[in-house]
């Protein structure tokens, strides 16, 4: 990515330099230069993160959303979305809210042949609009005192997933399995992981009282420590339930001090 983002900085200043004040050359040099800056923020932003779990009390966590018999958990918070992805994403919703209503005003003038692309520039202006509310959630809430904080708390009982727009209690009891998954593979971006909950949903609590599905996705590429970790945290505990009661107590951070310093550097 970071090859790409150079490229297409080079391909965006030759186009401004060489449009002669033509605004055609100009707004083309401006888009590519703006998928430059995509590229380069996404090379700059490392896939993985170094951090730590921590011990914190699960009231904290929940804020009476959701029913937890555990009184402290290990915590791992989402890591930061950063104000530079913040930015693009507002920028890239911007830009394609934009050319929605261009390419729909052209289209009107007599040219139905602009409403082809209309579908397509609202739903990724959509799809950005919703990364940049989400991306602003997450930035609000990572690492503030008093707001209640999204990632994923571990405990004696259960899981805590705590999503931007809600709050999920999975019970060990409830995992039937832990399983390892991939996202999807695209040009340039290896597959990220994924861990797949298998579990009875009848027995699983969501903060909107809604009926959970009987697969719960956790994407550890977004927590605060190695997705490595995170693995071994609920692989482990779920297949060994003796070593739970070790959650949120100094001897489960000796555990998982121990799987930080063992995973791979990215």
């Amino acid at each position: 990515m970071l090859w790409l983002g150079l490229a297409l900085i080079v391909a965006a200043a030759a186009m401004v330099g060489f449009s002669g004040g033509a605004a055609g050359p100009l707004w083309s040099g401006a888009f590519i230069a703006l998928f430059a800056l995509t590229a380069l923020a996404v090379a700059a932003r490392r896939p993985f993160v170094e951090g730590r779990a921590r011990p914190v009390d699960a009231s904290t966590l929940t804020r009476g959303r959701v029913s937890s018999p555990d009184a402290r958990v290990h915590f791992v918070p989402e890591r930061r979305p950063g104000i530079v992805t913040l930015l693009l994403c507002v920028l890239w919703a911007l830009v394609l809210m934009a050319a929605t209503v261009v390419a729909i005003r052209i289209g009107l003038t007599g040219r139905p042949e602009a409403f082809l692309g209309v579908a397509v520039l609202a739903a990724t202006a959509a799809l950005f609009a919703y990364a940049a509310v989400r991306a602003g959630i997450t930035q609000y809430r990572s690492d503030s005192f008093g707001r209640r904080p999204i990632g994923l708390g571990m405990g004696p009982d259960g899981v805590l997933l705590m999503r931007a727009t809600e709050t999920l209690y999975v019970p060990w009891s409830a995992i039937r399995r832990v399983e390892p998954d991939l996202t999807e593979q695209r040009r340039g971006m290896d597959g990220l992981p994924l861990i797949r909950l298998r579990v009875d949903p009848r027995r699983v609590t969501a903060s909107d009282g809604m009926r959970a599905p009987e697969t719960v996705t956790v994407a550890p590429a977004m927590l605060k420590t190695h997705p490595q970790v995170v693995w071994s945290a609920l692989r482990g505990f779920h297949d060994s339930p003796s070593t739970r009661a070790a959650l949120g107590t100094p001897t489960g951070q000796r555990l998982f001090d121990e799987w930080c310093a063992s995973a791979p550097a990215d």
